[in-house]
C-alpha cells in the first residue's frame, strides 16, 4: 500500500510539472495525440501515446462531457484495445471459464467498436505500435492507476480544467519518465 501511495505521489508531481511546462503549442494549433510537435514525444513513445491516446482521448472527452464511466467499464475496454488485433478478436470467443482467457468475456459489439477505433489510425501508426509488442495488461494497469477515481473506487472522475489531450500527454510523460517502466516488458521483477 505504501509503494502504491509513493507511486501516486510521483505521478502527481510529474503531472503537475508537465501541466506547467508541457510542450509548447502555437495559438490555435490542432492538438493531435499522434503529433510529435504537439506531444513533445517521438519514436516508440509517440507510437504508444498515439495508439493508447486514440482510445483515451475519446473516453476522457465522453467523461468530461458528463458520461459516467466506472473504472471497471473502462478497464474492460482498454485492455483488449491495447492488446491489438489478437485481443480484439478474443472479444468474440473468450469466456471466463477458460483459465487461459485474455479478455475473458464475449462482446461482439465491443469488438466491432474497438476495432473501428483502432482502424481510425493510419497503417504506419498501427505498425509502429504493433511492432513494440506492448505488454498490454501491464500498460492497462498503469494507465488505470493514473486516472482519477471516486473515493469508493467505482467511478472515474473528470479532471476539471485539463483537456483530454493534455491528460493523455501528462499520463504518458509521467509513465515514460519512470525508469522502472518498460512498455514491452511484462516481467514482474522489472516492475518493482
Amino acid at each position: 500500500m505504501r509503494t502504491f501511495r509513493m507511486q501516486a505521489m510521483v505521478v502527481a508531481a510529474a503531472t503537475l510539472m508537465l501541466a506547467v511546462s508541457g510542450p509548447t503549442r502555437a495559438a490555435g494549433e490542432q492538438l493531435d495525440v499522434c503529433s510529435e510537435r504537439a506531444t513533445g514525444l517521438s519514436g516508440d513513445e509517440l507510437a504508444v501515446v498515439c495508439y493508447a491516446g486514440n482510445f483515451l482521448e475519446k473516453m476522457l472527452t465522453e467523461l468530461d462531457g458528463g458520461q459516467n464511466k466506472t473504472v471497471e467499464h473502462v478497464r474492460l475496454h482498454l485492455l483488449p484495445y491495447l492488446g491489438g488485433t489478437a485481443t480484439l478478436q478474443d472479444l468474440t470467443t473468450d469466456v471466463t471459464d477458460d483459465p487461459n482467457c485474455k479478455v475473458c468475456f464475449i462482446n461482439t459489439d465491443t469488438a466491432e467498436g474497438l476495432t473501428g477505433l483502432r482502424n481510425s489510425l493510419s497503417e504506419s501508426q498501427l505498425d509502429a505500435y504493433d511492432k513494440l509488442e506492448v505488454c498490454y495488461a501491464y500498460l492497462t494497469e498503469r494507465v488505470m492507476r493514473m486516472m482519477r477515481w471516486s473515493s469508493d473506487g467505482v467511478w472515474l472522475i473528470p479532471m476539471q480544467g485539463v483537456t483530454p489531450f493534455d491528460q493523455v500527454v501528462q499520463m504518458f510523460t509521467a509513465l515514460f519518465s519512470d525508469s522502472a517502466f518498460d512498455v514491452s516488458s511484462c516481467m514482474v521483477a522489472e516492475r518493482q
